[in-house]
């Protein structure tokens, strides 16, 4: 009887410790599921109407709003907001997006999961105004 209790007891603890941890992996686990999930859409750049268009996006912590502008199929940044874990200079892929006139760009190294964030809040800037230009 005392020896059941005992075990009762170790196990109850056990589960108390390990709990927060078993918690923070299964949410990792859901946040890596989310951003594999982001599907960049080739847009049209030169398609795309002339006009200052917002858009953004959020995964768990990272989370990213972007202000643009398009002239003539030229985009220009007009304002970024990023909230970020680790991914400080994510923000670079939007010169490489502005450079190649396309969202179909590497991501920055060290900050994957940022970067996919930042070209889903784009995306989501043009293809709101701009339906027909986006496709899958």
């Amino acid at each position: 009887m005392k020896k059941g209790i005992v075990v009762a007891g170790l196990f109850l603890v056990l589960v108390i410790v390990l709990r927060p941890f078993v918690l923070d992996f299964v949410e990792l686990l859901n946040f890596n599921r989310e951003i594999e999930a982001i599907e960049i859409q080739n847009v049209r750049f030169v398609e795309i109407e002339d006009g200052v268009y917002e858009g953004s996006h959020q995964v768990g912590s990272i989370s990213a709003s972007v202000r643009i502008s398009f002239t003539d199929g030229e985009m220009e940044l007009l304002d970024i907001e990023h909230e970020h874990e680790r991914g400080y200079n994510a923000e670079e892929i939007v010169e490489r997006v502005i450079e190649e006139r396309s969202l179909r760009v590497d991501a920055v190294t060290g900050a994957t999961d940022s970067s996919r964030v930042i070209l889903k809040a784009i995306e989501n800037a043009i293809c709101q105004g701009n339906a027909t230009v986006c496709e899958n």
